[in-house]
């Protein structure tokens, strides 16, 4: 095997698999990325056998083949070369020598026939996202997904279509985001009605390498497959087992007290406040009243902090706990320069939406005074 291909064109190449790699397991091969050589360019792969990816790039082939390397090494290596071509030479017993300019370095690599084969999936188009629509859904709702890995069901994202929308969803059992954006096409007759879990890794990988602008993502799904592709290039995953709950159920129709505020006042200010909040349990308290936001932390060990903000607001009084770590991770996801706090009283949860968008909103559950 023999290739030729600028510097650049392959690290951007290996830097996209290079996230699925396994870097530290039971199989070494799992810590390597494939490289195969034919036609008119060449095919990187890697996977930890929960998901896959792969992809394929334009490369003078002058003699095909097929070999693994060790994915952070050569990524290491790309990284820090000059933009020049690249000669990546398969050598007796799966050494490798790559040079570049005056730089040669020469890997072990392990047998391209004992790499992990993807699964098969579908190519037919389920839905179709446009790349910028798919990473803002993914920016928006990733936030809430919840860190713990034992709860299946939440450790990643609801995909469901409803009527002419894609809804993703994410709860932790604390706080929830969901976005609905129209769907550029979808197959409503052959989609599941329960929706799709798109694990958390899968989603990390697809907020690095989606490509911002027009190009087309399709979601399919066969068996127990999903897959995102968009032209040579796809990442294939396993579903998530589990049931996600009824979110529809949790999302307040009653909260009648609406607080319009600057984002990025609310946003410094909370992020002062929160200094001195309690370390584990992040609250900070809102006192609402006609025109006024006061954000209090008291913490007898740390001190106390207290802020105040004008608002556009003309109800009842009210006051709430919330974390605030939650509800800054809410506000860095929304672009619309006013959000509205859609509160009902201090037990009930606060919906955070966004005045440009209605279509996007959170969810964050109140925390006892």
């Amino acid at each position: 095997m023999e290739i030729k291909i600028g510097s650049d064109a392959f690290l951007k190449g290996v830097q996209k698999v290079q996230g699925v790699v396994e870097a530290k397991g039971a199989m070494p091969i799992l810590s390597h990325l494939l490289i195969s050589a034919g036609g008119d360019g060449i095919t990187l792969m890697a996977t930890d056998l929960e998901i896959g990816m792969r992809g394929f790039y334009p490369a003078k082939v002058v003699k095909e083949g097929a070999v693994t390397l060790n994915a952070r090494k050569l990524f290491d290596i790309l990284k820090e070369l000059p933009m020049q071509e690249v000669r990546l030479v398969k050598e007796e017993n799966d050494w490798v020598t790559l040079t570049c300019g005056k730089s040669r370095f020469r890997l072990p690599g392990l047998p391209a026939s004992d790499y992990p084969k993807l699964p098969e999936y579908s190519e037919a188009s389920l839905i179709e996202f446009k790349g910028s629509q798919l990473k803002e859904m993914i920016r928006k709702t990733f936030f809430a997904i919840s860190p713990d890995e034992t709860r299946q069901a939440l450790n990643g994202l609801l995909l469901e279509m409803e009527q002419d929308k894609v809804n993703l969803v994410g709860t932790d059992g604390h706080r929830l985001a969901l976005i609905k954006r129209a769907a550029e096409k979808a197959n409503g007759s052959q989609a599941d009605p329960n929706g799709y879990l798109l694990p958390k890794k899968v989603l990390a990988e697809l907020l690095k390498s989606v490509d911002e602008g027009d190009a087309t993502y399709k979601f399919s799904v066969k068996d127990n497959q999903l897959a995102f592709l968009r032209d040579k290039e796809v990442i294939i995953s396993r579903k998530v087992d589990g049931k996600f709950p009824n979110y529809r159920q949790v999302i307040p129709g009653d909260n009648s007290l609406q607080v319009k505020v600057n984002k990025g006042e609310l946003a410094h200010a909370l992020k002062r406040v929160a200094l001195l909040a309690d370390e584990k349990s992040k609250m900070v308290r809102f006192e609402i009243r006609e025109g006024n936001l006061t954000l209090i932390s008291d913490n007898t060990e740390l001190g106390a902090a207290r802020e105040e903000i004008a608002v556009d607001y003309a109800g009842d009084d009210v006051t709430i706990g919330l974390n605030a770590r939650y509800v800054l991770d809410v506000l860095s996801a929304i672009e619309s320069e006013q959000v509205i706090l859609n509160l009902k009283d201090e037990n009930h949860s606060c919906l955070i939406t966004a005045e440009s968008d209605a279509d996007y909103l959170s969810i964050v559950m109140p925390m006892r005074l």
